[in-house]
């Protein structure tokens, strides 16, 4: 995928690309053009805008480009979380918020001040962001990422969607610490309005709020991954279960039902697979 920002990066707009690449897309191309340039360009490359005004992935009132990536991807690594406070402090006027934010802020200024350009600064920086996720490592070792199950579609806006939702119902029926998640290797713009509106009837939400891609984080760290008919490679060569169910557009009850059906099982094998049970 395409990535554009604004030319002469300093925090922000390297931290982000070094996630993007660390966690989210296996080849990314990172664009750096004029700050008055960059939705147009955005346009004209089919790259996804960031750190700029009026984007999704964008300064949110305190937090900056870095939290709204962990947010849209769904990044819920403790150490992430850590680095993102870190960078949030180095990245805003707040540079007390971390320990550790004052001391990147001076780095980046430093490495922007001696890099020919942007890219350079990226491949100048990027160790710098490498250590800081290994010391945020350190600090949230006792703290274990949660366990969660992928389910994987064509478009990210249907099946996944629905399977996910159904997940994480029974999953807290049965008083299960699993979390599920759905992406797509092709994601559409919005999701399917029939999984939308059949999910609200059951009273479940269709989450995420918008197809996203299937990431290098979901593939590093699923406990489970099923995939609706696509070719998926986990990073630790675990084995993905295939689920075969007719196309929602066809009829939402039948599709829904051969998912619930699977989702059942699922949860029945992993709640016998000694997975941690919520506390009471």
């Amino acid at each position: 995928m395409k990535w554009i920002t604004r030319e002469r990066a300093r925090v922000d707009r390297i931290a982000c690309p070094w996630l993007i690449s660390r966690f989210v897309d296996p080849k990314p191309e990172f664009l750096f053009v004029p700050a008055s340039q960059v939705v147009d360009a955005a346009r004209r490359e089919g790259a996804i805008p960031y750190d700029i005004p009026n984007v999704e992935l964008g300064h949110q009132g305190p937090r900056c480009s870095f939290d709204a990536f962990i947010d849209r991807y769904e990044l819920v690594d403790p150490a992430l979380a850590t680095l993102a406070a870190i960078v949030r402090g180095a990245d805003t006027d707040d540079r007390g918020l971390t320990p550790e934010s004052a001391g990147l802020y001076a780095a980046a200024t430093g490495f922007q001040a001696i890099s020919r350009d942007d890219h350079d600064n990226m491949a100048r920086q990027f160790p710098m962001y490498d250590a800081l996720y290994a010391f945020a490592r350190t600090r949230t070792a006792t703290v274990p990422a949660p366990a969660r199950v992928v389910f994987v579609c064509l478009h990210g806006a249907a099946k996944s969607v629905i399977a996910a939702a159904h997940f994480r119902r029974l999953a807290a029926s049965r008083g299960l610490s699993i979390d599920a998640a759905a992406a797509g290797t092709e994601p559409d713009p919005q999701l399917a309005a029939g999984t939308v509106k059949g999910l609200a009837g059951e009273g479940l939400t269709a989450t995420p709020a918008r197809p996203r891609p299937l990431t290098l984080y979901d593939l590093d760290s699923a406990t489970r991954m099923v995939s609706f008919g696509c070719d998926v490679v986990p990073a630790h060569g675990q084995p993905v279960e295939q689920w075969e169910v007719p196309a929602v557009s066809d009829g939402y009850e039948k599709a829904r039902d051969r998912i619930v059906a699977n989702v059942e099982r699922l949860v029945g094998e992993l709640a016998g697979s000694g997975h941690r049970s919520k506390p009471d």
